[in-house]
């Protein structure tokens, strides 16, 4: 797997289950359908790639098997617990639906770091629904959201950060900052506008 700026990646194999994004309207993907084999390529480094670079990798991946796939949801967790470091935000999970009719596979998903490790895709039958698909650069880091969010008056210890474009008449690309995954207890960053507004307000 070809990550950008020379850091190397490292796949395992991850089981994690899914979630959905609740408040946003995402449903649930159904159980995998199948997994691929777990197999290792190069060696993790100390260098911890930026959000976007993540997501360009991943793309980049997706690409290879699915050229049509759109990216439904992003979602960061520290697995430290809360915190007012974004950089601490480490692991994610990537949700595609590839877009191709002619496949049994509807959905995947990745479960990958910062830290360059990318799992292999864990293939579901069903299309993942509720958003809208981010077709463009994320535009913000998290930790720029955060201090958007802050100067807001908001800046509060979070655990949870999704990059989403919800289902609504007027949809903006955000960042969800929660302490439940996919919760509505907390604030919603737009990309393009840097309005803060809470999640499900």
């Amino acid at each position: 797997m070809k990550l950008r700026n020379g850091v190397a990646a490292v796949v395992v194999a991850c089981g994690l289950a899914v979630t959905g994004i609740a408040g946003t309207g995402a449903a649930q993907a159904t159980t995998p359908a199948s997994a691929a084999t777990p197999v290792s390529h190069g060696v993790k480094t100390a260098d911890q790639l930026s959000l976007q670079q993540l997501l360009d990798a991943a793309a980049d991946e997706v690409h290879t098997t699915f050229p049509h796939a759109t990216l439904m949801v992003a979602d960061g967790s520290s697995p430290s617990g809360k915190t007012q470091d974004m950089s601490q935000v480490t692991d994610w999970r990537l949700v595609y639906n590839t877009n191709n009719s002619a496949s049994r596979i509807k959905s995947l998903e990745l479960h990958a770091t910062l830290g360059g490790e990318i799992d292999q895709p864990i293939y579901h039958t069903s299309s993942w629904a509720g958003v809208m698909p981010i077709t463009d650069q994320a535009g913000l880091t998290p930790d720029e959201a955060y201090s958007i969010l802050q100067d807001a008056g908001h800046g509060a210890a979070y655990q949870y950060v999704s990059l989403v474009k919800p289902l609504v008449a007027r949809p903006h690309l955000q960042f969800h900052f929660s302490n439940i995954r996919g919760g509505c207890d907390g604030y919603a960053v737009n990309v393009d506008d840097l309005a803060v507004n809470p999640i499900c307000g």
